[in-house]
């Protein structure tokens, strides 16, 4: 018998595991980086408009 915890032991199918650890990579990745890249955007924007 597995513990709940275990992947596959029938509480929570892997599956099920992978996807929500795939979404969750996914936001901790992406998030970041469009911080960074919306960022670098506004102010190379505002040195455009400056001029």
């Amino acid at each position: 018998m597995g513990s709940p915890e275990r992947i596959g032991s029938g509480y929570l199918p892997e599956a099920m595991y992978t996807d929500w650890t795939a979404i969750a990579l996914l936001l901790l990745t992406t998030a970041p980086l469009l911080v960074v890249v919306a960022t670098t955007a506004f102010f190379i924007w505002r040195q455009k408009t400056k001029r």
